[in-house]
């Protein structure tokens, strides 16, 4: 494992950096704490769009508050769960708007 670098500061900041992970079964652990990572991904085109597949992913370690986000491929054919679905329509897009507060609601939320 490798050693944490996060400043003390930063204990309850989600900061947006590289997140290593590594295999532990049929999971993927945070190479710093052994915690398994988190993934969520969206889509943020209409199905018929041409950039349908092309979505947003997020992985993230809840015990480092360490995030990571791309543009990842989720094929047309695969169902994506909205855990954002029964939000009202501002508070959705002001989610969508800032990573971390992203992150932080889907954390919050990950059991639910």
């Amino acid at each position: 494992m490798r050693l944490n670098r996060r400043r003390p500061q930063d204990t309850y900041r989600w900061i947006k950096g590289a997140l290593e992970g590594v295999p532990d079964g049929d999971r993927r652990a945070c190479a710093d704490c052994g915690t398994s990572i988190r993934a969520y991904q969206y889509r943020q085109h209409p199905p018929d769009s041409d950039a349908y597949e092309r979505c947003i992913g997020f992985a993230w370690c809840s015990a480092c508050r360490v995030f990571d986000a791309n543009v990842v491929f989720v094929p047309r054919r695969r169902v994506l769960v909205d855990r954002l679905a029964g939000l009202p329509a501002e508070r959705r897009e002001a989610l969508l708007r800032k990573e971390a507060d992203l992150v932080a609601h889907l954390d919050r939320n990950w059991h639910r």
